[in-house]
Formats: structure tokens, C-alpha cells, sequence
């Protein structure tokens, strides 16, 4: 059960990545693809951990690890857009609660993975958690839900894939490091386009007020979290949807962070804690850590 405890601790440091980029996205970056471009760039850094353990991949792990990659960044950008439009604490839950609805079906078709009746009951209360917490009638426009739901499905594809490629290597490391080249491709793409050019190169010459050291310990806790997310895939087995599903804990973590930090920050951090919506919220919570407890025992 050592994947689950490096799962929980991913989804942890993710979501104190998450609420830093809702800081940035409102207050210091205006456009979502420049910051998703910074991102992508920001994962060449990894390349320090080939020379401990560099496997040469054949062409299919090469493109299925490129392949992995790619719609990880696409499933960011989708996200920050979201975010660009929408409350953290509702648009992160949309985001997570659809994906165990695609990576099932994927996993099984894809990997051969098989699941019992106990995960489907846990799934259900996990995602009707997840969905819960984040409702609240006219909160949320369009445009956020819709990329919300690009943005699931897009990192679906990405997390069937990647634990397709640590399959197909037997490795961490080299499968790891070559999709986050994925990412990097997709961040030269972007800068096609002469805005994103232009924004990214004001951004750099011209950075806000302490957006950079914000920039940097946001993504230190996101590296971090996708490194530990990324062992959890490779050191298991046959538990690809059931680790996706696991992320409605960062929706608890994420809550709790909300409501400490609407405190200090409540024109960036905007949420609605009155006592009916608090309730639901911890409805949803209860829904979520059943859900994980069924899968856990």
C-alpha cells in the first residue's frame, strides 16, 4: 500500500499548488497560456534524473510517453482557463470528479485493468463528493465549466497513457523525464501565436511584484506532486482509475485551504462559506472520505 501514502502526499502538495496559481492567475498573470508555456518550459529541469537510470525507448514508448506528455499540458492550459473564469475550490472539483469517469473505461480497454464492486460504490461516493462540493447554482459560467470538462478528459487521456508507458518500460525515470518533453512541445506550439509571444516576453522583462517568488514555490509543490503522483503509477498495479479517484482528498485539502486563506486574501480567494453552503460542503467531505475509506480497507 505504499502507492496510496505517496498518492495522498502528491495530492496534498498539489493543492497548495493550486491555490498559489489561483493567487497568480487573478492578481499577477493575465493570460493562462503564458503561464501554462512557463510550466511546460520549466520541465526541461528534469532532465537531471537521466543519468540515473537512462533506458533508450523503442519507437512505440517514445511516442505513448511524448503522447502522455502532450495532453498533460493540453489538460493545464484547459484548467487555467478555468480558473482564469472560475472559483478554485469549484472548478478543481469539476476537474477531478469527471476524470475517474473517463479514466475507467480507459483503463479497461487500454491497460486490462479490472475493478470490483467495492471500487465502483467508492468511485460513486467520490465523485458525487467531489461534484458537491464544488456546486452552487449561477456560480460558475460556461466557459468555466466547459474547459473544466476539456480539461478532465484531456488529463484522462494523459493518465492511462503514462501508466501505459511505465508499463511498457518496466522504468520511472526515463518514461518520466521523456513526457514531460511532451509538455515542452506542447509550450513551443503555443508561442506560435504572437500574443502568447508577446505576453510571455513582457512577462519575463516586465514580472509583477513578487510574482516570480510565488511563481516558483507554486511549481516547486507541483513538481513535487507530479513526481510522487508519477511513482505512485509506477510502483502499482492493476489501480490506475482507483489512484485518479483518490484525488477527492485534495478537494478536502483544498477546502480547508480556501476557507483559512479567504480570511486574508477574500478578493482573490472569493468564496461563499455561509452556513447552508458550509453544510454542503461538509456533506461532501464525509461523501469523499467514505468513498476513499472504502477504498483503503
Amino acid at each position: 500500500m505504499a502507492w496510496f501514502w505517496v498518492t495522498i502526499a502528491s495530492y496534498f502538495l498539489n493543492s497548495v499548488s493550486l491555490l498559489v496559481n489561483k493567487f497568480l492567475l487573478t492578481e499577477k498573470i493575465k493570460n493562462p497560456v503564458v503561464y501554462t508555456v512557463f510550466i511546460c518550459f520549466l520541465m526541461l529541469l528534469v532532465v537531471v534524473l537521466l543519468p540515473f537510470d537512462w533506458r533508450p525507448p523503442t519507437a512505440y514508448e517514445l511516442f505513448i510517453e511524448l503522447f502522455a506528455g502532450f495532453f498533460f499540458g493540453l489538460g493545464v492550459l484547459f484548467m487555467f482557463m478555468a480558473l482564469k473564469h472560475g472559483e478554485t475550490s469549484r472548478v478543481i472539483p469539476i476537474v477531478g470528479g469527471l476524470q475517474p469517469l473517463v479514466v475507467l473505461p480507459l483503463a479497461w480497454y487500454w491497460l486490462g485493468e479490472a475493478v470490483g464492486t467495492s471500487f465502483i460504490i467508492a468511485l460513486l461516493l467520490i465523485v458525487a463528493g467531489t461534484f458537491l462540493i464544488s456546486y452552487e447554482s449561477g456560480k460558475l459560467g460556461r466557459k468555466a465549466y466547459l474547459w473544466s470538462a476539456i480539461s478532465a478528459i484531456l488529463f484522462a487521456i494523459s493518465i492511462v497513457a503514462t501508466k501505459e508507458a511505465f508499463n511498457s518500460q518496466d522504468s520511472f525515470i526515463t518514461p518520466f523525464v521523456i513526457s514531460r518533453f511532451g509538455a515542452v512541445l506542447l509550450g513551443m506550439l503555443l508561442l506560435i501565436n504572437p500574443r502568447n509571444l508577446r505576453d510571455l516576453i513582457q512577462e519575463v522583462t516586465k514580472p509583477k511584484a513578487q510574482s516570480g517568488p510565488l511563481f516558483f514555490f507554486s511549481q516547486g509543490a507541483g513538481a513535487a506532486a507530479s513526481v510522487l503522483l508519477n511513482l505512485a503509477f509506477a510502483i502499482s498495479s492493476g489501480v490506475t482509475a482507483i489512484i485518479n479517484a483518490l484525488q477527492g482528498i485534495q478537494y478536502v485539502f483544498l477546502l480547508a485551504g480556501v476557507i483559512i486563506l479567504s480570511k486574508f486574501f477574500p478578493k482573490i480567494l472569493k468564496e461563499n462559506l455561509g452556513g447552508a453552503v458550509l453544510v454542503q460542503k461538509v456533506i461532501a467531505t464525509a461523501l469523499i472520505i467514505a468513498g476513499i475509506a472504502l477504498l483503503s480497507f
